[in-house]
């Protein structure tokens, strides 16, 4: 499979973060897709007309094993060409992170089954010992797609696996125009 994107991340400042905000988001194309969280997994629907929606169903991969994303946000990254999840997941050598919310990933997804495909999984923001707080995607232009997220510090310190508070901005740098409309 092609890689549509190329992956460079910056630390733009340290800052403090934290608390909760969403909970369900995402729409590409037609039908409406719709990711929603819950305390135990992650899942995801659709809709032709967006009042009626399909059952759920938990978010898995392609090769049937269970995505792993739990009770913390996941967020659609968009492109003309293909669809994207970006998702914090169990499994990932991350049990000593809060709710296992670091490091942070991308994934396009099969829209025609709702997988994410396993072989695309790529991390967005790397996991330096404390979790990742609410993220948010936004497309800059043709070329670029940006997630932003927070370290979230308790106690002002710096973690000793490197996590100080800082932002980050993991710039998704697409081979091909995104001529998705803003």
């Amino acid at each position: 499979m092609k890689t549509l994107f190329t992956i460079a991340f910056m630390v733009i400042s340290s800052l403090t973060f934290a608390g909760d905000i969403l909970d369900i988001n995402g729409a590409f194309k037609n039908p409406l897709h719709l990711t929603l969280r819950n305390d135990n997994r992650g899942y995801v629907t659709s809709s032709d007309d967006g009042l009626h929606f399909d059952a759920i169903k938990p978010w898995m991969f392609d090769d049937g094993g269970e995505l792993g994303s739990y009770n913390t946000q996941q967020h659609w990254v968009t492109h003309s060409d293909g669809l994207f999840l970006s998702y914090t997941r169990r499994g990932a050598n991350n049990d000593h992170i809060v709710r296992n919310r670091a490091p942070l990933f991308v994934a396009r997804v099969a829209v025609e089954r709702l997988t994410v495909l396993r072989e695309t999984e790529k991390v967005l923001i790397p996991e330096r010992g404390v979790m990742l707080g609410n993220f948010g995607v936004a497309v800059i232009n043709q070329q670029e797609s940006w997630v932003t997220d927070s370290e979230f510090i308790t106690n002002g310190k710096s973690h000793q696996r490197g996590a100080d508070g800082s932002t980050f901005i993991a710039r998704l740098k697409w081979s091909q125009p995104n001529r998705r409309d803003k």
